[in-house]
């Protein structure tokens, strides 16, 4: 069913408007034909009625005046019916061959005869029937009728001394004539037809070149083309229309540029920063990750993507709880944990909730971590080392005495019996010493006899004593030694060092193994690693090596390492270690 809102949503104003005008044409020339053609129709009735009235005329004419001599045919006893008609149908000969009508049909009726005479061989057709049909009522053969069969009839009375022996009449069918007006009129039908047709097409000519405008008018408004002068002349009424796009869209261009340049700021502030960023909408999907989070998962496509498929191991971390905390309590949350892509690391994460997601700052405090507890570890050091200060000469110096009266008492005959004794107390007394002076080691900054010296030289001056060491214990040191600069040095502290360390490497060693004592340069680093093959540092304790008095060993003062760190630090070098299941190894790193 046609709906007519329908029909004007999908058109535009144009279309409606001249699909409007078409309609209304073609209205008004449909029911100027239809005026046009029942004018038509009575003027071709009256016409058809004056050519039947002619030829009435004729027969009445031609018949009247052979009255009397069809008077004497028809009373003339000594003819037949058949005869009579024959003869009164030759009289109608003469109107047959004067008749400028052929397509109507006329005749003459005999009152006495009661026949029907017609122009035609036939004596009674279907339209003489027609006419019979009438005779006797009481209105029989009018001058001009037109019955429900389609027949229009006219019949003019014959009279003989006043009194009415006959009619003469002319017929024509209602067929003929609407087939005569319809063929006349199916030109003015086609013209009806066809106007609005030529009309139509031309409307569609006219709204495809108006579309044709339209879109070249706003493909010049997006390529910012100013020549509109062409369509402007062909569409004036766009004049207007284009003033207020024009300072519309410069309006925008204005607001755009603007906001182009405050996002580019903005980029460029979260770019600057050294903490990672990223933004994510409510599906958890990044909408803006800076340069820290595309370093740190290697790729510069992560807009869109999923925070979850990207870092999967942080799904039922702190890092996720705390960021899910954040979303649905619409609250700034502060947290450290591990690295979005390495759990070892410390990370220091803020969250802020905004309405279209979340903003997530981090910074990796791992080195901050280290410092803080380096830092912890030099204060104990520190306050070991002021201690050791204190307290080493208050101890020194009863424990010489101790050791001297003992000594003396070992060289009296007396005291023969107890030498063992006295022996073994003065190996103690010296090992009491010897923890004082590592004690004294830690809180010396000793600058003292700092020199320009060959790494390698001081290691193969303290070589042999290690080896002897190894060599006592089944064991083998093993040295790599390549080319390096000189570098300032006390030699002591650095024999020391490595004593400490080699020690410590036979130690966690197992019989007919080995420790490898290597120098390097590396870049503008001098670097002296001894390996050992132990079966490594376990992981709940590396946090605890170089702290003061923490050792393994059943017999260890814990004073090793935390002595060789002081040696290192004091030098400006860098002490580290890198540890597994097939040894360990420190490195000592000295700045050339």
């Amino acid at each position: 069913m046609f709906n007519i809102t329908n029909f004007r949503s999908k058109h535009s104003i144009i279309q409606t408007t001249l699909y409007k005008m078409t309609l209304s044409i073609s209205l008004f020339l449909i029911a100027f034909w239809m005026l046009y053609g029942q004018n038509y129709w009575e003027k071709e009735a009256l016409k058809t009625y004056g050519k039947l009235l002619l030829i009435t005329s004729d027969v009445q004419s031609e018949i009247q005046s052979q009255i009397n001599h069809i008077e004497y045919l028809t009373n003339k006893g000594n003819l037949t019916s058949e005869q009579k008609k024959m003869h009164i149908r030759e009289l109608l000969s003469s109107v047959v061959e004067n008749n400028r009508y052929n397509d109507l049909d006329f005749g003459y009726y005999d009152i006495k005869l009661d026949s029907i005479l017609t122009n035609e061989e036939l004596a009674i057709n279907d339209i003489a029937y027609k006419i019979r049909a009438t005779i006797g009522l009481k209105r029989e053969f009018q001058n001009f009728t037109w019955d429900n069969d389609g027949v229009i009839t006219v019949s003019l009375p014959i009279y003989d001394h006043g009194e009415i022996v006959g009619y003469g009449w002319a017929s024509a069918r209602n067929s003929d004539i609407v087939f005569n007006s319809a063929h006349e009129m199916s030109g003015i039908m086609f013209l009806v037809l066809g106007l609005p047709a030529l009309f139509l097409v031309f409307v569609r000519k006219q709204m495809k070149q108006i579309r044709s405008y339209l879109e070249m008018f706003c493909k010049m408004i997006m390529d910012n083309d100013c020549d509109t002068e062409q369509i402007i002349t062909k569409l004036p009424e766009l004049k207007s229309v284009l003033t207020q796009i024009t300072y519309y869209t410069d309006s925008l261009k204005h607001a755009n540029e603007e906001l182009k340049l405050s996002k580019l700021q903005t980029m460029k502030i979260m770019e600057g920063i050294s903490d990672g960023f990223y933004a994510l909408d409510r599906e958890w999907r990044f909408t803006f990750v800076n340069h820290k989070i595309k370093i740190v998962t290697n790729t510069d496509s992560l807009v869109g993507e999923s925070i979850w498929d990207v870092f999967p191991k942080v799904i039922d971390s702190i890092t996720y709880h705390k960021m899910h905390e954040a979303m649905s309590q619409n609250e700034s949350v502060h947290w450290e944990a591990g690295g979005l892509t390495n759990p070892h690391q410390n990370h220091e994460y803020h969250a802020y909730p905004y309405r279209e997601g979340l903003t997530v700052f981090f910074r990796d405090i791992s080195e901050l971590k280290r410092q803080q507890q380096e830092l912890s570890r030099l204060e104990r050091l520190n306050l070991i080392g002021q201690l050791a200060a204190g307290i080493s000469h208050e101890i020194r110096n009863p424990l010489t005495s101790v050791k001297g009266f003992l000594q003396l008492f070992a060289t009296k005959p007396q005291y023969e019996k107890d030498k063992e004794y006295m022996d073994l107390m003065i190996s103690e007394i010296d090992r009491a010493n010897t923890i004082i002076t590592d004690f004294l080691s830690l809180a010396k900054a000793n600058s003292d006899n700092v020199i320009s010296q060959n790494l390698n030289e001081v290691i193969n001056k303290v070589l042999p004593m290690l080896q002897a060491d190894a060599y006592n214990n089944n064991k083998e040191v093993i040295v790599d030694l390549n080319k390096l600069p000189d570098i300032m040095i006390n030699e002591n502290e650095i024999k020391q060092l490595i004593l400490n360390l080699v020690r410590n490497g036979l130690d966690a060693t197992s019989e007919q193994g080995c420790v490898i004592i290597s120098t390097f340069l590396k870049e503008d680093k001098v670097i002296l690693a001894i390996k050992d093959q132990g079966n490594g540092i376990p992981q709940e304790i590396q946090e605890k090596i170089g702290t003061p008095f923490f050792t393994t060993k059943e017999s260890g003062t814990g004073l090793g390492l935390a002595i060789s760190i002081g040696i290192a630090q004091r030098h400006g070098a860098v002490f580290e270690f890198k540890t597994g299941t097939n040894g360990t190894v420190f490195y000592t790193i000295f700045s050339t």
